[in-house]
């Protein structure tokens, strides 16, 4: 994908298209105090690759987010699911992104449970050696640092490290989670575990698509 779907504020789709295959897009929105990431997930023979991720500026209208939502999927042109989050926004978001034209397009309210089903979904995944990430600084930090916490009421609270984000690894989390629905079938080749404890130094992060890149902040 090209400078402009991974860097900046996309206005229109260029360059060849991406081969179809199944892709599926999380997307965790924030403005003032929280970013807006989108996440697209590339699912085939039951593995998932992280093919493309975006971090918009603080502030960012939501309309720019929908703006590069059409663009997803113009380019990654056989996307099975968009699973917004709509905890703070309630369902104007997923209708508006559907009246500008995105498909298949599913607003989850990120209540207490549904944050468990979630990251449960993402950690087996995981332990299954089916997921498959770019070696992003950014985003293996916020996985480390998300903290679960038991209630008094028996339910997991998530919360993130004083001074850290976590809004890439909900953006992947509910890209992952919306395309649970399918069987897998194991091709394991290097897994998230080993990627984990690799050290950063470059400052550009190359993703598995040809061309896609994403420089970090």
């Amino acid at each position: 994908m090209n400078g402009k779907l991974s860097n900046n504020t996309p206005g229109q789709a260029s360059g060849p298209s991406v081969p179809t295959e199944d892709y599926y897009v999380g997307v965790d929105l924030g403005q003032k105090r929280d970013h807006s990431v989108v996440a697209v997930i590339l699912k085939k023979n039951g593995q998932i690759t992280l093919v493309h991720l975006k971090r918009f500026p603080l502030g960012t209208e939501y309309q720019t987010v929908i703006e590069y939502l059409k663009l997803a999927g113009e380019r990654f042109r056989n996307v099975r699911a968009y699973y917004i989050d709509q905890t703070g926004v309630g369902e104007a978001f997923p209708e508006n992104a559907r009246r500008a034209g995105v498909k298949n397009v599913k607003g989850i309210e990120l209540s207490l449970p549904r944050k468990s089903d979630v990251m449960t979904h993402l950690k087996q995944v995981m332990e299954q050696k089916r997921l498959h990430i770019p070696r992003d600084r950014e985003l293996i930090i916020e996985m480390n640092a998300e903290i679960a916490k038991l209630t008094e009421a028996g339910k997991t609270k998530f919360s993130h490290r004083s001074g850290t984000h976590d809004d890439r690894l909900w953006a992947l989390a509910l890209a992952v989670y919306g395309s649970r629905h399918e069987f897998p079938s194991y091709h394991p080749f290097v897994a998230f575990g080993h990627i984990s404890k690799h050290p950063w130094e470059r400052r550009q992060i190359k993703y598995p698509i040809a061309g896609t890149s994403n420089t970090t902040e």
